[in-house]
């Protein structure tokens, strides 16, 4: 028998390595792919929750998602010459906390295809809705749990299905986006459609903002305040130096809500808040946000304080401190992850046992991404 030698028999499974490592490089410059992701998990500590029984009490827990959505993605494009290429991206979200998806979906933010080239971009698929992208540029939280979706009960952060979204090029900072979400039921365009238009002029240290969406129920109207509803939305913000400043308005408006009293058919919410470098990897963050019910439904007030303490470029250590002040008519929970769930029913919808009730909370944990 031919004897082989530790090195051959070392060196062949190398070999065939390196071939492998090449061409798996070469096939990603061709089709340039990236894998992307993030895990955002820590502790989280809210009063004053709605218990089973009716009452309330405080809890203490591993959560993940409070300061942003853990996700996983893969996105590329296509060089398809002139100046036009292909593009896709496949992102899903996940609480690190559970290892469970969310919403029950394979690609629960994105799953589009499109072209970008000189002409703008043009994507189609399942996407974040328009004021997912929009309102995070205004938030001083990065919308956070404490942040701006709180108020709303996470109306301007949903995703969409049958979508197709149109980005024009930037003309000197100005950009305009155009979105619409097909209901797809027979004999009808407007039942279970979405759309939306944005206007955005962005400098280097300064951005203004302007968006308009509607998101019609499964009959076509605008039948639920923080679900089915028309949205307006402006602000903008002010880098001097290492603070930049935020503020924003927003209205939402339900037409096909009975209005009445306790039963409000429009909302006005405003907000302010700052981030401050204080050194290279520590940033301080303030907000204060309101919302005010039409119809006699009162109003809420949420305050927050938080860090962002860069361990390195790529793993975040952040904590925030928040307490939500109802008055007697409205029930906003703290955290926007808890805001539509009746813990007694399972149903989405306001618990009458958090009216009149104030919260706080608190959440400190680690956000990586690759």
């Amino acid at each position: 028998m031919k004897k082989v030698s530790k090195v051959a028999f070392v060196a062949k499974p190398l070999a065939i390595a390196a071939v492998l490592a090449c061409a798996c490089a070469s096939a990603q410059a061709q089709s340039n792919v990236t894998i992307y992701g993030r895990i955002t998990d820590g502790l989280n500590y809210q009063s004053n929750q709605p218990t089973t029984s009716g009452g309330h009490g405080s809890t203490w827990g591993v959560d993940g998602n409070i300061w942003g959505t853990s996700m996983f993605g893969v996105k590329g494009t296509e060089d398809l010459g002139g100046g036009l290429a292909a593009t896709f991206n496949l992102e899903t979200g996940f609480d690190a906390s559970t290892g469970q998806q969310t919403a029950g979906q394979l690609w629960t933010r994105r799953s589009t295809v499109g072209l970008v080239g000189s002409a703008g971009t043009l994507k189609v698929g399942h996407d974040l809705a328009l004021p997912s992208d929009v309102v995070w540029a205004l938030d001083p939280t990065g919308q956070q749990n404490l942040g701006s979706a709180t108020l709303v009960k996470g109306r301007n952060w949903p995703n969409e299905t049958n979508q197709i979204n149109y980005t024009t090029p930037s003309f000197g900072g100005f950009t305009t986006q155009g979105v619409y979400g097909f209901g797809e039921v027979a004999g009808s365009t407007k039942k279970s459609s979405t759309s939306g238009l944005s206007l955005a002029f962005v400098q280097q240290n300064y951005e203004l903002h302007a968006m308009y969406d509607t998101a019609a129920d499964a009959n076509g109207n605008y039948s639920s305040l923080f679900q089915y509803s028309k949205e307006l939305t402006i602000g903008g913000t002010v880098t001097l130096d290492k603070l930049k400043l935020y503020a924003a308005y927003q209205r939402l408006s339900a037409p096909g809500v009975v209005a009445a009293a306790g039963n409000p058919d429009k909302a006005d919410h405003f907000w302010v808040g700052a981030n401050y470098q204080v050194t290279a990897p520590l940033t301080l963050i303030a907000a204060a946000y309101h919302v005010k019910l039409n119809q006699g439904s009162g109003s809420a007030n949420l305050f927050m304080l938080g860090t962002n303490y860069a361990l390195s470029k790529r793993t975040i250590w952040y904590t925030g401190i928040g307490t939500v002040r109802n008055s007697a008519q409205t029930s906003f929970q703290v955290e926007v992850n808890n805001s539509t769930t009746n813990p007694t029913t399972g149903a989405a919808g306001t618990d009458t046992t958090l009216k009149g009730v104030n919260q706080n909370a608190f959440y400190t944990g680690i956000a990586h991404s690759f």
